[in-house]
């Protein structure tokens, strides 16, 4: 029987995934849940993930749901404990993956990606809409939408299979009808998820030793 002493620190982002893996498999696994949206201020994120990491070396083995996230895990390290997390950019990569990895990035540069995690951010589409709307005149919310989503003309949904889809869809058709977009879905993979979390090998987790740092390069190719 494995009695490793194993932690789990995740993005709230990825709730829906990480839970539906640990009802799957029965593990009981402590998670530590770090708010939605920080990948935006990768130095906050840095500072609460070290601060979690410093307060866990009690363990035998961290793990992290998060990529490099804009180098928001860069220079993290644990000194006293094995840290393991996803080789991807960022959880959007990470849930398009399909196995064997060909490349790290799978996304389309003009699409905006969603899970339903998503649709609960404070700062996602049609929150916004919605504030800018109380805000401003149609015309300048619409030009302000239009500055912010510049490039982008996709909207799709990532069907991981942890959450009712027709929801997520909805409220997908509301926000690209908002933005003049096209909306899709595409198939999602937890593969990576569930490897990390039943402790299983992956190329695509890195492993790191006791005191060895996370670094960008670690995540290419």
């Amino acid at each position: 029987m494995d009695t490793k002493k194993r932690t789990l620190i995740s993005c709230a982002m990825l709730a829906d995934e990480v839970n539906h893996i640990l009802q799957q498999t029965g593990i009981k696994l402590p998670v530590i849940w770090v708010e939605r949206g920080l990948h935006s201020t990768p130095e906050k994120l840095n500072r609460i993930l070290q601060h979690y990491i410093d307060a866990l070396q009690d363990q035998d083995e961290i793990l992290l749901t998060f990529g490099l996230c804009g180098n928001g895990t860069a220079g993290l390290v644990s000194k006293h404990t094995q840290l393991r997390l996803p080789r991807f950019d960022d959880c959007i990569n990470q849930l398009l993956c399909k196995q064997p990895r060909t490349k790290r990035k799978q996304t389309e540069t003009d699409t905006i990606y969603l899970t339903r995690g998503w649709t609960l951010d404070k700062e996602a589409i049609l929150q916004q809409y919605k504030i800018l709307s109380r805000q401003y005149e149609p015309g300048m919310r619409d030009m302000i939408l239009q500055t912010m989503y510049n490039g982008y003309h996709t909207l799709s949904v990532i069907n991981t299979g942890c959450f009712p889809l027709t929801p997520v869809e909805k409220y997908a058709d509301q926000a690209a009808a908002c933005l003049n977009f096209t909306r899709t879905t595409v198939s999602g993979n937890i593969s990576v998820l569930e490897h990390l979390i039943c402790d299983m090998e992956d190329a695509n987790i890195l492993t790191l030793a006791p005191g060895e740092p996370i670094t960008a390069s670690l995540f290419e190719l």
